[in-house]
């Protein structure tokens, strides 16, 4: 529905079919995010946090890509 960057972060805005209220502060919650250049979606790890109101989601804060070490090398 409404996203703006700001900074490094990310605010959205979306509707829900829910009318509970609830406060996340997450830092690895799945998202769905979808690559412009390459067309490819994705699920990405989310870092911030997540309001619910009845019938809205809002959620504020950053997606960053992980990565795999093996330590065994």
């Amino acid at each position: 529905m409404i996203n703006l960057n700001l900074g490094s972060k990310k605010l959205t805005v979306e509707l829900r079919n829910g009318t509970g209220l609830d406060i996340e502060f997450c830092d690895s919650k799945p998202v769905w995010t979808y690559n412009e250049i390459t067309g490819e979606i994705v699920a990405l790890p989310f870092k911030g946090t997540v309001v619910l109101l009845p019938f809205i989601v809002i959620t504020f804060g950053y997606v960053y890509t992980t990565e795999e070490l093996d330590f065994n090398e």
